[in-house]
């Protein structure tokens, strides 16, 4: 498995403290079969001002010790982009793209978003960039509106949810809406959104498992191995919900019915 959202980098935001830290994460990552991380610590200016400087320093530093404790992992570069003035002007000095391809990672406030939540997702789209939502089951603005999350999707964004998110880490509204967006074909990626050793139990083996177990091992292995493949290889991903907005006049059991047939597909 490919994990494409971790905090993995020592003491540059919230996730991991410490080198030391940071190798017991990757050696107990390992044990749930993930074989490639990118690191994504959070850019937010006045809080983590991390810059591809620093994230390429700590990188250096993690392979290292990789290499000195045999982890069978590879890790890559990447950031969690908050979305605030002049985001894409520091995308474009710092090169805050995942694993240097065309693809970011960017995430906002959990309760509301900006006015211009929408014009800013456009904008990453005008410049060339393929925008990834980090963890989208946890916004409450589509917690409380589908359609809006369908409507960006269906203009070629794509979601992030964490695996975590499918057992409760979150609260029971989170994973309902965890469990809707993947039963109906909304989900690109999962990944862990791990933390550190203490901060956040791993369960990519278990989301693996679990989406085995009530769809499929081929959607298993699109979302959390071949989809992250394509965006290493900066590679186009499909978008499984094409064409799949609905309004309140519309069945919304047909969103579900077309990823069956999606799934049909794989």
């Amino acid at each position: 498995m490919i994990d494409i959202h971790s905090h993995i980098l020592p003491g540059i935001d919230d996730g991991s403290d410490s080198i030391e830290e940071s190798v017991a994460v990757l050696k107990e990552i390992v044990k749930q079969n993930v074989r490639e991380i990118i690191a994504t610590p959070h850019i937010i200016t006045g809080t983590y001002n991390n810059t591809k400087e620093i994230i390429e320093n700590k990188i250096n530093l993690i392979r290292n010790e990789i290499e000195s404790n045999e982890i069978p992992i590879k890790i890559y570069p990447g950031a969690e982009l908050y979305i605030e003035p002049k985001i894409i002007e520091n995308i474009k000095k710092n090169d805050l793209t995942l694993g240097n391809s065309k693809y970011i990672l960017f995430e906002s406030a959990l309760q509301r978003f900006p006015n211009n939540f929408e014009d800013v997702i456009w904008d990453f789209q005008r410049e060339g960039y393929k925008p990834i939502i980090a963890h989208a089951e946890r916004f409450m603005p589509f917690i409380n509106n589908r359609n809006r999350l369908i409507a960006i999707l269906n203009r070629g964004v794509y979601v992030q949810i964490n695996s975590g998110s499918l057992f409760g880490l979150h609260g029971e509204k989170v994973q309902k809406f965890a469990e809707w967006l993947l039963a109906n074909g909304c989900v690109h990626f999962i990944a862990s959104d791990l933390h550190g050793i203490k901060k956040r139990p791993l369960t990519m083996q278990q989301a693996y498992e679990y989406i085995v177990e009530n769809f499929n091992q081929n959607l298993a292995d699109l979302l959390m191995d071949e989809n992250p493949r394509h965006l290493l290889q900066d590679e186009p991903i499909e978008n499984m919900i094409d064409g799949l907005y609905w309004d309140e006049e519309k069945p919304k059991q047909s969103i579900g019915r077309r990823f069956i047939n999606f799934l049909s597909r794989i």
